[in-house]
């Protein structure tokens, strides 16, 4: 029974073994399905994050065949992932058909710093311009395992950069051969730019402003350096032009004006990039102004000269006026007067001579009288203070008219007046105008059997013209330059009545309007008496 016994318990004791090792190979086996999966799930993770990469990228092996590649190198490159596979990285990135990597490429300076350090450069790649990095990857024994191949495509940035090299060329082209002193002041107060012109100018170098930017503040005037205080300290930041005037001292003593304009300058992402300036020499323009202002100065003196001058011949004219109103009148009175008594107290004995003589005296008297008046009207017209209106002129040539035809209502003239003609000047005095210019009509076609006179308005030199036009006696324009002379006149009293001052009180009202007179005509073929006056 005992021997029994033992035989049995051995065998058991294994069986338990064996059921504790199967135990433990079934947890170790469920452990490595865990791992399985962790590494499964890991490795998706790693291809997502690999192929979501928008840099083409690749994964090399260490003869630099691709192992892997992502979606943006396929895209780049236009080959399927196994057209990829198996090829060299710069036959696909660089050279397509090379069988050595392009001299100084990333993967030529790899080999040469024997692989243990990243490498980056500028290559171009896929048509444009790429930022190429190569890092290589170790295993646990310190050999090179795999390389890591990332393109950063960098076209737009380089081309901007290249767009912004050559408007700055252009820009420092521009500013070079300018005649204006330009700087660009950097943020640090240092000078980034400065134009030859400043030599010019200033009498320094541009070299001598980029070792002392403080040069230019130094130079300014003592005069004009709290100007120039106030000036820098509104515009550092300020987006608008800032200018202003000031004087400098050269480096050879000579002081000079400048007309200074500055402005920020920020760049697209709000950052100040400095402020730019521009210098412009003023010197003779200043010196122009001054002489302008002196001789305004003199002009002014001179007017308020001519000016004292003109006031004290019109107090002198006023005075004339007087006396000829006056002490003139008197004597032309008592002739008249004295005259008409011996006529008609001692009639019956004067004989016919004497009468004659007599009625001689008394015309010529009222004749004389008829000067004076004409002669003062002509002084008032010339002082007469002036108020300018819009004026009617048809309105009012209609009225003169009417009142010659109401005055002499036999004679046949035939009137034609201009519809709407209007002028900017003084009521009163542009009524002595036209009563002047359409009387002569009248008066110069008396004598015609179908007098016609006109009235209206042309065009010279693209300005407006009113004129006066008749088929009157007319006059030898050889004679013309007398026509607007007080007392000068072209046909005799014993033809047509008239004092001969007129023209000449035509005229000054019109200089005093700002516009001009003159005359065409011809002998028996009538006359056109022209001006002009502001518009209305």
């Amino acid at each position: 029974m005992g021997e029994k016994s033992g035989v049995g318990v051995e065998p058991q004791r294994e069986i338990e073994a064996l059921r504790a090792r199967i135990r433990d190979f079934e947890v170790r086996e469920a452990e490595c399905g865990l791992v399985h999966q962790e590494l499964l799930q890991t490795r998706r993770a790693w291809e997502s994050i690999f192929q979501g990469l928008a840099h083409p990228t690749v994964i090399l092996d260490p003869r630099h065949v691709i192992i892997a590649a992502n979606r943006a190198v396929v895209k780049a490159s236009g080959m399927s992932e196994g057209e990829l596979a198996g090829r060299k990285c710069y036959e696909v990135f660089h050279n397509p058909g090379s069988t050595e990597p392009p001299r100084g490429c990333p993967m030529e300076k790899l080999l040469l710093s024997e692989g243990v350090e990243t490498v980056e450069m500028e290559m171009e790649a896929f048509g444009g311009v790429y930022l190429v990095s190569c890092t290589p990857v170790f295993d646990e024994g310190g050999n090179l395992d795999k390389i890591i191949h990332i393109a950063t495509d960098i076209t737009a940035r380089k081309r901007a950069e290249e767009a912004l090299r050559e408007s700055e060329e252009r820009y420092r082209i521009v500013a070079d051969y300018s005649t204006d002193w330009d700087f660009w002041l950097a943020p640090d107060g240092t000078m980034a730019y400065v134009s030859p012109a400043c030599r010019d100018i200033s009498g320094y170098t541009p070299e001598e402003f980029y070792v002392n930017p403080g040069l230019n503040g130094a130079i300014v005037h003592p005069d004009d350096r709290e100007l120039m205080e106030r000036h820098n300290a509104e515009a550092p930041y300020s987006t608008n032009k800032h200018s202003m005037e000031l004087r400098i001292i050269t480096k050879a003593g000579e002081t000079r004006w400048i007309s200074h304009v500055c402005q920020a300058v920020f760049d697209s992402g709000g950052r100040l990039r400095g402020r730019r300036a521009s210098n412009r020499d003023i010197t003779a323009l200043k010196r122009v102004e001054e002489e302008n202002r002196r001789l305004h100065a003199e002009l002014e003196q001179r007017v308020a000269e001519r000016t004292a001058q003109l006031e004290a011949a019109n107090r002198e004219l006023e005075s004339f006026s007087y006396s000829v109103s006056h002490d003139l009148r008197a004597p032309l009175r008592h002739i008249e007067g004295f005259t008409s008594i011996l006529m008609e107290d001692y009639a019956e004995e004067l004989n016919e001579t004497a009468r004659g003589y007599l009625e001689r005296v008394v015309r010529a008297a009222g004749r004389m009288e008829e000067l004076v008046d004409a002669l003062l009207k002509l002084s008032r017209y010339t002082r007469d203070y002036m108020t300018f209106e819009p004026v009617d002129l048809s309105d009012m040539a209609r009225e003169i008219v009417a009142e010659f035809s109401k005055s002499d209502p036999e004679r046949n003239v035939d009137v034609t007046i201009q519809q709407g003609l209007r002028a900017m000047g003084d009521v009163r005095l542009l009524r002595v105008v036209l009563e002047n210019l359409l009387g002569n009509a009248w008066k110069f076609t008396s004598k015609v059997e179908q007098g016609g006179i006109e009235f209206g308005r042309g065009e010279r030199d693209g300005r407006g013209v009113y004129f006066v036009r008749d088929n009157g006696a007319g006059f030898d324009m050889t004679y013309a330059d007398n026509l607007f002379s007080a007392f000068r006149r072209l046909h005799g009293s014993d033809e047509f009545e008239g004092t001969g001052i007129g023209l000449a009180t035509v005229r000054r009202i019109v200089h005093r309007h700002g516009g001009e007179v003159w005359a065409d005509a011809a002998p028996n073929r009538g006359a056109t008496f022209s001006f002009t006056l502001p518009p209305a």
